[in-house]
């Protein structure tokens, strides 16, 4: 049977939870890791979409202002996106944001390719009527956001949206940690993407997520499986023009 969460705004649900509840509800510590995960996320977002530059020194005290956090939250969120590899950490230097580079972007898109393979494979072979309901439904949100590319806002609830197609394809996959490999390398391809959005022809080639759509509906493995493949492949060369027209090696 499934334990019924306590909310603590509710003092029936003090009572029932007894009084582990309440100590978890008040417990300090708790609360700091809460506003560690929180903040690691916002910092994670920061990196990925450019607004935290590659190579930016990350200065603990102009991180305090800007994300309104204590030296100790900041320092553990920071070693998390270390071991993330979204930041680097120099010894007597402090944090800097991760630099970029054409050897970096091959081998993010070679991994991601055969990670995705493996995923989709797995995800089709498992998908429900569920799964298949879901992708279906991710493609239309994905459709309703062309054209949005114009403004900020716009490219945010794209790339939301864009994600979260790409998050169905691969939903139904078993395995938990191809999934969490598959989610870092994603988000790594998601920031050199950021730099490169102006260079894309047609921002978003919705074109490409309706054949991926169709096929993984068909259960037509290979297909999917190449077309997903083509699909990073040609983001990928769209960043290589962005690399070379600012000169980076």
């Amino acid at each position: 049977m499934a334990r019924k969460k306590v909310n603590p705004a509710h003092s029936d649900d003090l009572h029932a939870g007894g009084d582990a509840a309440f100590a978890l509800a008040a417990d300090p510590a708790t609360d700091a890791g809460a506003e560690s995960t929180d903040l690691r996320v916002r910092m994670r977002e920061d990196t990925i979409s450019g607004v935290l530059a590659p190579g930016q020194r990350l200065k603990l005290d102009e991180l305090r202002g800007r994300y309104n956090a204590s030296v100790g939250s900041l320092r553990e969120a920071l070693v998390q996106l270390v071991s993330e590899g979204f930041v680097t950490a120099e010894s007597n230097r402090g944090f800097c944001v991760s630099m970029i580079s054409l050897k970096d972007l091959d081998d993010i898109t070679n991994m991601r390719v055969d990670l995705e393979r493996k995923a989709i494979t797995q995800s089709l072979q498992e998908g429900d009527d569920q799964w298949e309901a879901d992708l279906v439904a991710a493609y239309h949100m994905l459709t309703k956001a062309v054209g949005m590319h114009e403004s900020p806002v716009g490219r945010r609830i794209w790339w939301e949206r864009h994600n979260a197609f790409h998050e169905a394809l691969v939903s139904a996959c078993p395995s938990v940690w191809l999934l969490r490999f598959r989610e870092t390398l994603f988000d790594h391809s998601h920031r050199y993407r950021t730099l490169a959005i102006q260079q894309s022809a047609s921002p978003g080639r919705l074109e490409e997520h309706r054949e991926l759509m169709e096929a993984a509906l068909a259960r037509d493995i290979g297909r999917t499986s190449g077309l997903i493949e083509d699909h990073i492949r040609k983001t990928a060369e769209n960043v290589r023009r962005w690399f070379v027209s600012q000169n980076y090696k």
